[in-house]
């Protein structure tokens, strides 16, 4: 319970009556602070017994399935069964699937009626989410004080991976390469064209043929289905924040869209997310089932409390790849600690499959490391951040040598770095 302005005023009011019946001679204002405590202290009884009769109900409107990092419009809703309005003040309190408000709002409900207090949540985290109970606090009918409740919620919320908002089509790197067909013995038609010496009779269409009165050949596209599977890090250091999500976060929104896009080309897609073990595994398959897998599995999966292992994750991958196949590992490369380990799944998995290594770039490390120095600490943080950059970059030359691209990028463009490097590998045809 909690004072409001006109239970400070009553009291005050009896403040200032009691000083002046002790510094007064006239008997009779001795008795007079006595009628506005009484008032006070006999409203705050009627409004306590009002607040333990008369609480409204709460309830969220709320999609029940979200997307990761897309922010979504949701309402409180507060249902008012009293004969005079109500007025409440409550903090919009969320999971730890969203994003934390550290606001108060308040509202009026109108007398037997409902209102609705439209607000902005932000999903960062996968999986289910329950929502808790509301605090707020309730202005009492005589508005002497407000009074302390917690309202539930009643709500529970899946957040998803978040899925491509429009049909992307992915591109080459900025290097000159463009997307051609390449003629080979796939069932899709490419093109007819005039009969050349050699082409095997089997492809000479006879019916254009007698059409145009010459020898007319089909050219087919070359069928090229892929296995990609993706390794998705879950450790400690995936709950670092980048932007508005972490790590984890990132990367599952990663997984989710190269799924859709690897069905675009009817490529086989697949998943591990792993930490110190591995945590979830998709052997890779085709089509829409394929993609709702890689979602579903994301869903169950969260960030560990513990260092991560790549080198059980590729043992695993080796058992599930049966053919060459594109391996792409969304992990950390910050941290030179797990260079070792990191280096050796690449050793395991290439060859026979050639392995993308990806992850944030953080900026804020090269910030301090060309940063002016304003403290006499600023040097030595200068020094030690261009160490750990120095040794970033090395374990990435490291990489490299053996046979591994790296993207390595921002988190703003983490995913389009790494769809087109996607494509370019494919077009290359060096999976």
């Amino acid at each position: 319970m909690h004072l409001a302005r006109r239970g400070y005023v009553l009291v005050l009011l009896t403040a200032v009556l009691a000083v002046v019946a002790v510094w007064s001679d006239d008997w009779q204002l001795r008795w007079w602070w006595q009628i506005p405590a009484a008032a006070l202290l006999f409203g705050l009884a009627l409004e306590s017994v009002w607040a333990q009769r008369r609480p409204p109900a709460a309830a969220l409107a709320i999609a029940p399935r979200v997307y990761l990092g897309r922010p979504l419009d949701a309402a409180f809703t507060f249902a008012n069964g009293a004969r005079r309005p109500l007025t409440l003040q409550y903090a919009p309190r969320t999971p730890p699937g969203f994003a934390p408000r550290e606001e108060v709002r308040r509202i009026v409900a109108p007398a037997g009626g409902s209102v609705a207090d439209a607000v902005t949540q932000l999903p960062v985290r996968l999986g289910p989410q329950s929502w808790p109970a509301l605090p707020a606090r309730l202005l009492g009918p005589f508005a002497l004080a407000w009074w302390s409740r917690r309202l539930p919620g009643e709500a529970q919320v899946l957040v998803a991976p978040d899925a491509l908002r429009r049909l992307v089509r992915t591109r080459g790197l900025a290097g000159g390469a463009r997307a051609r067909r390449v003629v080979g013995a796939g069932a899709e038609l490419h093109q007819l064209r005039d009969y050349l010496r050699g082409d095997p009779p089997a492809r000479i269409d006879w019916k254009a043929s007698a059409r145009a009165g010459s020898l007319v050949t089909r050219e087919y596209s070359e069928d090229q289905h892929l296995d990609v599977l993706v390794a998705v890090d879950a450790g400690r250091l995936s709950r670092l924040r980048c932007g508005e999500l972490d790590r984890f976060g990132l990367y599952g929104n990663l997984a989710a869209r190269l799924a859709e896009v690897a069905t675009q080309h009817d490529d086989r897609i697949g998943l591990v997310v792993y930490a110190d073990r591995v945590l979830a595994v998709r052997p890779p398959a085709r089509g829409l089932a394929a993609t709702t897998g890689v979602r579903h599995a994301l869903e169950r999966s969260s960030v560990q409390a513990a260092e991560s292992d790549p080198t059980a994750a590729a043992v695993t991958i080796r058992g599930l790849l049966r053919h060459r196949a594109l391996v792409i590992l969304l992990t950390d490369l910050d941290d030179a600690s797990v260079a070792h380990q990191l280096s050796r799944a690449v050793r395991l998995l290439a060859p026979p499959h050639l392995v993308l290594v990806a992850g944030v770039q953080s900026g804020e490390i090269a910030q301090l490391a060309r940063s002016y120095a304003r403290d006499w600490l600023d040097p030595y943080v200068s020094v030690a951040a261009a160490e750990h950059e120095a040794r970033t970059v090395g374990q990435r030359a490291l990489l490299a040598q053996l046979g591994a691209p790296v993207v390595a990028a921002p988190a703003a463009r983490l995913e389009e770095e790494l769809f087109a490097r996607y494509e370019a590998l494919r077009r290359a045809r060096r999976i």
